[in-house]
């Protein structure tokens, strides 16, 4: 992130994060990958480095000259732990099935429920939930008195919750609570990330009706790398934590990338070109 004093761009999703689908593996900073732009409709490829950026995202106007106190706390603390983290994980998750044991995990699965909750709320998306509540509130009672909100608020509004920390330890519990199933890709079909890569999944199959985020009909799925993913499952779904599941179908796969699709703010990324990743989908379709 550079000098945070002076740094004008924030990342909303971590390089530490990003890295792990770069084209030629983990080079840290100077990982290459590949994105897709849904708002422009335009596909690239450029250093990890570079994405996904917003100008003063976390910025505090207000604190003077302490205004980069979160950019200061997610890149010299929060960022070189997920670093470390995710290195350890995906150097101790062994694809051979035959030869895997996961009893050393637990440790990365605690420390790494609380990286995951801030992965969610430091996030674009995050910032747009107060967005919706907000219009929906206005759609709701139009002609009450409510405030006109700002950009300039909702930043104010996120830049609180992330420094109060509620929302994160919500998630960091939950996680911690839940049962994980690391999810092994065989396939030639990539998993691939976006700038909101922790995603809720609703199997419910209920339309136009809000879930609990605690329910069991939820899971919580995070893509780690190209070939490893993770699920999290409640306990009344899962019985066993830290399973793992491997799979060897492209549509599954598929299915997995279709939810973080959905779920993306403005970019997705990954370590195959998107027209390749279009020739496997379509190659599913056509055998379906």
């Amino acid at each position: 992130m550079g000098n945070k004093n002076t740094v004008e761009h924030s990342h909303t999703v971590p390089v530490a994060y990003l890295a792990n689908f770069g084209i030629e593996g983990n080079k840290g900073r100077d990982s290459m990958l590949y994105f897709y732009n849904v708002q422009e409709n335009k596909c690239d490829s450029s250093k990890v480095g570079k994405f996904p950026v917003i100008k003063r995202f976390y910025d505090i106007e207000e604190l003077g000259e302490q205004k980069k106190i979160i950019e200061k706390f997610f890149g010299n603390k929060i960022e070189g732990e997920l670093a470390t983290l995710l290195r350890v994980l995906l150097d101790t998750i062994i694809i051979d099935p035959q030869h895997r044991d996961c009893s050393s995990l637990q440790i990365e699965k605690e420390q790494l429920s609380a990286q995951f909750a801030l992965l969610i709320t430091r996030t674009e998306a995050f910032r747009n939930y107060y967005k919706d509540i907000y219009q929906q509130i206005k759609d709701g009672f139009p002609y009450a008195d409510i405030p006109q909100y700002s950009k300039t608020d909702f930043q104010r509004i996120h830049t609180s919750e992330i420094l109060d920390f509620g929302m994160s330890n919500f998630y960091a519990n939950l996680f911690s609570d839940w049962h994980w199933i690391f999810i092994i890709n065989h396939t030639e079909l990539p998993f691939i990330t976006s700038d909101n890569p922790v995603i809720k999944i609703d199997h419910s199959k209920k339309t136009n009706e809000p879930i609990s985020a605690v329910s069991p009909e939820v899971t919580y799925f995070v893509p780690l790398s190209p070939t490893v993913a993770v699920e999290i499952f409640h306990k009344d779904i899962l019985k066993n934590d830290l399973a793992f599941f491997d799979i060897y179908q492209i549509k599954n796969i598929a299915s997995y990338n279709k939810e973080i699709i959905k779920n993306c703010s403005r970019l997705l990324f990954s370590n195959k070109s998107f027209e390749a990743l279009k020739c496997a989908r379509d190659r599913i379709n056509d055998k379906t």
